[in-house]
């Protein structure tokens, strides 16, 4: 709309700077892609996941993980990153926490009662369970994205999109810190899925550490912070060279992964953005 001076406004989006709304729709709850949070426009709009709302834009649909067998590959090329790039120890077990990409109601459900669980104003992606979470049984997606028709559909119909993963005993004998599964959310790009799995396989390796004690726990803000830290380092030096190429209009898998950094730099939340920066 254009104002007494003749001035048109628009709200546009922090980082992708093409990427403008006219403010009398910014308050309609328009729906925003679950990866690089950019509005889905009323003409031509994303790839919907069948998942409380949440949708993909085709960007992020280039890389999108949908389950778990899409997400061990990731976890391997952190621990690798963990012990050759930052050199420090792989803990026993730690290579073999199950990763299980689940849909949101199943990742708020294990939210209550831990520390995600007050931060309303943080979107949660991903947790790191322990060892009293043993024999809980998830249904996880079992989906893959169509490109033909840009819609998520099941990998096989008998299983109907999804499966189910009991997680198993603890993997060692710590019996405080027994890291026993990590979940992350479903239909995130490869980037984000990456710095996600980096973020939570610190939390693991804190206490799976041999002398952690949940007695003596570390500040929330500073865990977080480290937490951050490594995933913009993974980011940074963990992940090969991406495409610079755009498609139609859709940013580029680099530009994708310069805004997850942009994300992680710019947060203003107080344990995640001031944990990260100090």
């Amino acid at each position: 709309p254009m104002d007494s001076e003749g001035k048109i406004s628009f709200v546009k989006h922090p980082f992708f700077s093409t990427e403008h709304m006219c403010p009398k729709h910014s308050n309609e709850n328009r729906r925003r892609c679950t990866g690089c949070y950019r509005y889905e426009p009323i003409i031509g709009g994303f790839a919907d996941l069948g998942d409380g709302n949440r949708c993909v834009c085709m960007a992020c649909c280039r890389t999108v993980i949908v389950d778990s067998a899409g997400a061990k590959p990731l976890w391997d090329k952190v621990m690798n990153f963990f012990e050759h790039g930052l050199k420090v120890p792989i803990w026993k077990g730690m290579s073999d926490v199950p990763i299980l990409i689940v849909s949101h109601s199943a990742l708020n459900e294990q939210l209550n009662g831990t520390a995600h669980s007050g931060a309303a104003n943080v979107m949660t992606r991903g947790l790191c369970l322990s060892e009293h979470q043993c024999g809980h049984q998830f249904e996880i997606p079992s989906m893959r994205f169509n490109t033909q028709n840009s819609s998520f559909i099941p990998n096989d119909e008998e299983s109907r999109g999804h499966t189910f993963f009991q997680i198993p005993d603890a993997l060692t004998t710590h019996p405080e810190s027994s890291v026993t599964a990590i979940l992350c959310l479903s239909g995130l790009p490869l980037d984000l899925t990456a710095s996600i799995l980096a973020h939570e396989a610190t939390h693991a390796w804190i206490k799976l550490h041999p002398n952690f004690t949940i007695k003596k726990p570390i500040p929330k803000q500073v865990e977080e912070g480290c937490c951050q830290l490594v995933a913009m380092l993974f980011l940074t030096d963990g992940l090969p060279p991406t495409s610079k190429d755009s498609c139609n209009g859709e940013p580029s898998d680099d530009k994708l992964r310069q805004f997850f950094k942009f994300s992680i730099e710019t947060d203003t939340n107080e344990i995640y953005g001031e944990g990260y920066r100090k």
